[in-house]
């Protein structure tokens, strides 16, 4: 992470110029442009960074091969985004025509925040509905064009060549998640859009609570990017002086995020406001860094055999043994989610191991090796950092 320690430092500058409305200083001299694009990319900000590069003078500018990938970026974030917002509210419309009871999510929303709603590019759409209409949701989406890729568990997902993707959430996280609970409230806490009769909205309070919320799920299972700690530095920006901070607080208290959420908005006030880091936020920092937008698949293993390491000695060869075993072959539960049948024919589980098996190798064959050799490259050592980071935070 050292050798790259020019090129993020510069990135999270040339973000913090852009929503400060300030003028980018001119890069290190030994800054490697294509070192930046590639962390940039990895975080899925090359699209917003193209937007700061272009302030300053040409003689500090990428190499023309460089530039035109960040140009690149942004134009198909330009066209995404219109697609998207052209799409989503087709769909908004109409479920509220067909009275759907849902709920926007994350961010369509967010989106506003930055200086331009390109600027925030997203993989997905997300939309809360009620589960007992998922039959009718599903006959709407697709009538409306769309085709069903997932049907099940957390979510319904729909997609739209050529890079629209709806998740059709009927619940906000999984049912073993610690927030689980105070989630499944949401409805009880949403109110009408106005205008609407079934559009709902949070308020500000209870979404910057969703937000802190999903940013936890990720940092805690993986890892999270330099945009979900943008996300809630915009929003304490723009809703910090309207929200009830006691309300807040006490509601952090009840789910044990208190802590997380002090050092995540502490965080941000360090790359984009003025405060100064420290020894924690550095360790923070470098952990964000190298996960990506959405954690990286090792850091999300480390959490699991941690989590799933159980009583008893601490071999982290048993540790990973029984790792392998859960992955590789789930519980009746989980798996009677990818078939069906074994809710009428549950000691089939083993022939649907096997089925399981053969479909990762055949259709995932490389995402299953990637999976294989991570766990394979687990230390103890990655273990006990993983672990005292997150009780460091609060986790």
């Amino acid at each position: 992470m050292d050798s790259l320690l020019a090129e993020r430092n510069y990135l999270i500058h040339m973000l913090a110029s852009l929503v400060n409305a300030a003028p980018p200083a001119n890069p290190p001299e030994n800054l490697n442009w294509a070192r930046l694009y590639e962390i940039a990319a990895y975080h899925h900000l090359s699209n917003m960074l193209c937007y700061g590069i272009e302030k300053l003078e040409p003689q500090w500018r990428p190499e023309q091969a460089t530039m035109e990938k960040f140009q690149r970026d942004r134009k198909f974030a330009l066209a995404k985004e219109a697609a998207q917002h052209f799409t989503l509210e087709q769909v908004l419309r109409t479920l509220e025509k067909h009275r759907i009871f849902c709920l926007p999510l994350k961010g369509y929303l967010i989106k506003y925040l930055y200086p331009r709603p390109d600027m925030r590019l997203m993989a997905d759409l997300d939309i809360l509905f009620k589960d007992e209409q998922t039959e009718e949701v599903k006959e709407l989406m697709l009538g409306m064009g769309f085709t069903l890729k997932h049907f099940g568990a957390n979510h319904d997902v729909y997609v739209k060549e050529p890079f629209i993707n709806i998740e059709m959430h009927r619940r906000l996280v999984a049912q073993d998640s610690p927030y689980s609970g105070y989630l499944k409230k949401t409805w009880a806490r949403a109110r009408l859009e106005e205008g609407s009769q079934y559009i709902h909205r949070l308020s500000w309070e209870d979404f910057y609570i969703y937000l802190l919320i999903h940013l936890a799920k990720h940092f805690s299972k993986g890892g999270t990017g330099i945009r979900s700690i943008l996300d809630i530095w915009l929003y304490e920006k723009h809703y910090g002086p309207l929200m009830d901070r006691n309300y807040i607080q006490r509601e952090l208290e009840e789910i044990k995020l208190q802590e997380f959420a002090r050092h995540m908005v502490e965080l941000g006030q360090v790359w984009f406001g003025q405060a100064e880091s420290n020894e924690l936020y550095d360790e923070i920092a470098d952990y964000i860094l190298a996960s990506g937008m959405y954690g990286t698949g090792k850091h999300g293993i480390i959490t699991a055999i941690n989590k799933n390491q159980g009583h008893g000695p601490r071999s982290v060869g048993l540790m990973k043994l029984r790792y392998r075993l859960k992955i590789f072959f789930p519980g009746l539960k989980h798996m009677s989610i990818l078939y069906p049948f074994l809710h009428r024919l549950p000691f089939l589980l083993p022939v649907s191991w096997v089925l399981r098996g053969l479909k990762c190798l055949v259709g995932k064959r490389q995402r299953t090796f990637i999976i294989i050799r991570n766990i394979q490259s687990v230390s103890m050592k990655d273990l006990k950092r993983i672990q005292a980071l997150h009780e460091k935070t609060g986790l």
